[in-house]
């Protein structure tokens, strides 16, 4: 019987080291992109980057329509940091209520 299975997972490894490695290779040829990471922290509350996405899609939707190369990208930056300062200013709000007891 253990004659019979060292051969099946020699093959076996042969057979996947011949097609992980051009897998793999695959895997890491596109840039690298950030899926999701924090934004800002405003007093222990962590605003991510997907909710600033969230906030700007529409806006930036439009921006593409508008402007392309270099001035669609400074567009971006400050929509992005724009809406970024609005949640943070809404944390800040919220915060306060709760502070408050309101």
């Amino acid at each position: 019987m253990k004659r019979l299975i060292v051969p099946f997972i020699l093959a076996s490894l042969a057979v996947s080291g011949l097609t992980l490695p051009p897998l793999c290779c695959a895997a890491f040829a596109a840039e690298p992109q950030i899926v999701d990471g924090i934004a800002a922290v405003v007093n222990m509350d962590v605003i991510t980057l997907s909710q600033v996405r969230t906030l700007s899609a529409p806006r930036e939707k439009l921006l593409r329509s508008q402007y392309t190369g270099v001035e669609l990208e400074k567009q971006l930056k400050e929509t992005r940091a724009a809406a970024l300062q609005d949640l943070i200013d809404r944390r800040l709000i919220i915060q306060a209520f709760q502070k408050e007891k309101l």
